[in-house]
């Protein structure tokens, strides 16, 4: 995947070199895929000079696409807020069927799926106590909300 130099064509820096280096290693004994894929992201880095950008735009599109995964798995749809006032993080709008999740314009993708995946987690732990909560009362325990939560959270400890 060597470039031609030109005689226009800026030397290459220590850091575009060095990125380079590591990419023809980390082909070695990959998949043709992954080793297309990493071709890929070498031009990228010759034509633009900086790794650490390209390699941040590129591990943000797959963000992007794990976070497109992850909404549809748990029947989420995904928006951007075109509010004047943004929020400062990700909201998730949770129905019957699913609900969405609402991402603020300039939330990086890294971050949005991040914040997702901790949505999604304490959905999981308000599911759980519940299914919990609804046991208790059914096996004919007698208590207020707060002595039950108090109970039940201790022993998870």
């Amino acid at each position: 995947m060597e470039q031609l130099p030109t005689a226009s064509a800026p030397s290459r820096s220590t850091a575009v070199q060095r990125a380079l280096t590591d990419i023809e290693t980390a082909k070695a004994g990959a998949e043709p895929a992954v080793a297309d894929f990493l071709d890929h992201v070498a031009q990228l880095i010759v034509q633009h000079g900086d790794p650490d950008a390209v390699l941040a735009r590129v591990i943000d599109a797959l963000a992007f696409e794990d976070l497109k995964a992850a909404a549809v798995a748990h029947g989420l749809t995904l928006h951007t807020t075109r509010a004047a006032e943004q929020p400062e993080r990700l909201l998730v709008v949770w129905t019957h069927d699913g609900g969405m999740a609402i991402v603020p314009q300039g939330l990086r993708p890294r971050a949005a799926l991040h914040q997702l995946r901790a949505a999604l987690a304490e959905r999981a732990e308000e599911e759980r106590l519940s299914v919990s909560f609804q046991a208790s009362v059914a096996a004919g325990h007698v208590e207020d909300v707060a002595t039950w939560y108090a109970r039940v959270t201790e022993a998870d400890r």
